[in-house]
């Protein structure tokens, strides 16, 4: 037996609730189930140390703040995991990631922007690097570095606003400011699309919903009339007892709130606009803009031997000025003249930033 397909299965004796684990009940469990009868107390020590180590790698904050993940229980005579949602390995099976996988790629229409397919990417990575540590001596270090998303805030409160989203029902929701000041408001909501988004800062869950006007008895839903909360601001989802009469559409689609939009949120006085812009060719931008559009609505449209025309539909908003601002070099806005005067503002504000500035400041 490998080395590693053993600390597999120690791994798994851990996460038994049922299983007393020591170094008297694993070898015996070797011997049963892999007839290895000289499994030392040297090498079960050796195999718990290994194992405390991968946690660690898993886990850096968890440990930082409670050190040892795998501890020893003298009362109850066995070593048990600090917590029951840890693992030194995926509880997946490389079968099940495979499945999962091919799940998602059948239901593509669930994701936006590829990110269907980058998360079939991470299970197969996944399942790649299982295998390979299967059949190699463990690295101490991942083979393989996944963007880390993080801990998506207010992901508790997703099967309430799911569960009614389709039961077209309005809920009460509890909401407060960003500022640690901000007080709580309650709004009423008939929630319709639940929408993952990366804002650069950090990737979290928001709920686009029809406000509600209190002792409404019927409410048309308007995708102009829309409203964005983000979850991780959302105190508490509550249940309504009287509910209105709902009318929505059949050809309403909640998504096309952002047809228009580069980012996520909407201002509704804004309207959207044609910019027009211009790319050279040898500029690696514009392979990339062929393969990722800036857009749905983008058109690349010949102009000379040197340079192409970039046409894209959208709402001119503070999103759509950090974008161009941020590949100022790559991308020359032409159209329309009002945004073209903010990003000189906004390249102007950044040079004065950095004028007469010494050395180490």
């Amino acid at each position: 037996m490998h080395p590693s397909e053993r600390l597999r299965e120690i791994n798994g004796l851990l996460l038994q609730k049922s299983f007393q684990v020591n170094h008297q009940t694993v070898s015996a469990y070797l011997n049963e189930y892999f007839d290895i009868s000289n499994y030392a107390e040297r090498s079960f020590s050796r195999d718990l140390k290994e194992l405390k180590e991968l946690l660690q790698i898993r886990y850096p904050q968890l440990h930082d703040t409670a050190g040892e993940l795998i501890k020893f229980s003298r009362g109850q005579n066995r070593f048990y995991l600090i917590r029951d949602d840890i693992s030194a390995f995926p509880s997946i099976s490389d079968k099940e990631l495979s499945q999962i996988a091919s799940t998602i790629e059948q239901n593509k229409h669930l994701f936006s922007g590829g990110a269907g397919e980058g998360l079939v990417n991470k299970l197969r990575a996944i399942a790649l690097e299982n295998s390979m540590a299967r059949h190699h001596e463990i690295l101490g270090w991942s083979a393989i570095e996944l963007v880390k998303d993080g801990e998506r805030s207010g992901a508790d409160l997703m099967p309430i606003i799911l569960e009614n989203i389709y039961a077209k029902k309005v809920v009460l929701f509890t909401h407060r400011g960003l500022a640690t000041h901000s007080k709580q408001k309650q709004t009423l909501g008939l929630p319709v699309l639940l929408k993952e988004y990366n804002n650069g800062w950090y990737t979290g869950w928001y709920v686009l919903f029809q406000p509600v006007e209190k002792g409404a008895t019927q409410i048309k839903v308007d995708i102009d009339q829309l409203q964005l909360y983000a979850l991780d601001r959302i105190v508490q989802v509550s249940k309504v007892q009287d509910q209105p009469r709902v009318r929505i559409h059949p050809e309403f689609r909640p998504a096309d709130y952002f047809k228009n939009c580069l980012g996520l949120f909407r201002s509704k006085s804004l309207k959207a606009q044609t910019i027009r812009c211009q790319i050279n060719k040898d500029n690696w931008m514009l392979n990339y803009i062929e393969k990722y559009p800036i857009h749905t609505s983008q058109e690349i449209i010949p102009e000379n031997e040197s340079a192409v025309r970039v046409q894209l539909n959208v709402e001119i908003d503070q999103e759509v000025e950090n974008f161009f601002l941020r590949f100022a070099k790559e991308i020359r806005v032409l159209e329309p003249e009002s945004l073209v005067e903010k990003i000189k503002r906004g390249m102007e504000k950044g040079i004065e930033n950095y004028k007469n500035t010494s050395a180490g400041n």
